[in-house]
């Protein structure tokens, strides 16, 4: 994916804005597309294109880079810093999300 495509998906999700947060709420700067560093970030799909994921735009999402590496291509969940998520799709909207699981 290109910086510029990139960058109109960090518009769509986050706005204007020089920095935000991905929802692990790890810092990214939007100038920092690719960049390996504290604020660096990616885009990626929630649904891992290599187990059936589509590429679109319900499925895409950005993650700070370490959080896409510790993310890896677990599905439906995963680990991040040390906080268990699951992975939930809409089907009427054909979207995916990311919730938290809360342990009782």
């Amino acid at each position: 994916m290109t910086k510029d495509e990139a960058l109109k998906i960090w518009l769509h999700e986050f706005g204007d804005v020089e920095y935000a947060y991905d929802f692990t709420g790890r810092k990214i700067k939007r100038e920092d597309y690719l960049v390996e560093n504290q604020v660096g970030w990616v885009v990626s799909y929630v649904f891992p294109l290599s187990l059936g994921g589509k590429p679109n735009e319900g499925n895409t999402i950005i993650l700070n880079h370490n959080t896409e590496y510790e993310k890896a291509n677990n599905y439906p969940e995963f680990e991040v810093v040390g906080v268990r998520y699951i992975i939930c799709h809409d089907e009427s909207d054909d979207f995916y999300y990311i919730e938290k699981i809360i342990e009782d």
